[in-house]
């Protein structure tokens, strides 16, 4: 009688024990830190290259965020080019809104630079998930 004691007593114990370990050990998002170190998933070969060896590495780089916040509300089409209107100014192409530049629009959306970095705007709030 003891020894079924422990036994049933046994595996609802380790149940629990490895329910608690796996949710300490499970984490929701794992970042690397490169630490300015080549990404160590990029092969070290390269076939492109006539030595046979990649010799350019690009360092991860830092999330960039626009320093204001962008909408556009509609895009027009006169004929001959878009325009956008974007925090309730009519934008085209090439124009600086601060220092967010207007890199091209199309029907559905419009593309932004900031920091050398290309970031697209969605007419409908729907299509950018």
């Amino acid at each position: 009688m003891k020894t079924k004691l422990t036994i049933s007593l046994l595996f609802p114990v380790s149940c629990f024990l490895f329910l608690v370990s796996y949710q300490a050990l499970a984490q929701k998002e794992f970042i690397y830190d490169s630490m300015g170190r080549r990404d160590p998933l990029i092969p070290l070969l390269d076939q492109k290259s006539p030595t046979g060896l990649r010799t350019e590495f690009s360092l991860p780089r830092e999330k960039v965020r626009l320093p204001l916040e962008i909408k556009v509300k509609g895009i027009l089409w006169n004929g001959q080019e878009y325009f956008a209107i974007i925090n309730e100014q009519v934008m085209k192409k090439g124009e600086n809104l601060g220092e967010v530049k207007i890199k091209e629009i199309e029907r559905d959306k419009v593309i932004v630079e900031y920091a050398q970095r290309e970031f697209t705007v969605f007419l409908r709030e729907e299509q950018e998930k």
